[in-house]
């Protein structure tokens, strides 16, 4: 089932939304989606910044070892909770 968002993306951003939202929690870096969806680095930095633009997806707080060997952000989709996070909240609302 499409989104009305979703709708509006072109087939490129939809691609690499789709990547990175079956990914979960667990997420993708930039580098991760250019060598799964075979794309120049350019062109997949400029998809993850329009996501992240409409607040589709976001960074992570955590980073993760690109081919390069250098840290890179990681991506989620928007609002996304860890299971951590999630606990602290029950455990706060419980209170």
């Amino acid at each position: 089932m499409t989104t009305p968002v979703e709708s509006q993306l072109s087939d490129l951003q939809l691609k690499v939304y789709d990547l990175i939202r079956l990914a979960g929690w667990e997420g993708k870096t930039t580098d991760e989606v250019e060598a799964e969806l075979k794309l120049t680095h350019q062109s997949c930095s400029a998809r993850v910044n329009e996501l992240a633009a409409m607040k589709l997806i976001e960074r992570r707080g955590a980073r993760r070892k690109t081919r390069a060997g250098r840290g890179a952000f990681i991506y989620v989709l928007h609002g996304l909770q860890g299971a951590e996070d999630r606990l602290k909240k029950d455990e706060s609302d419980a209170k």
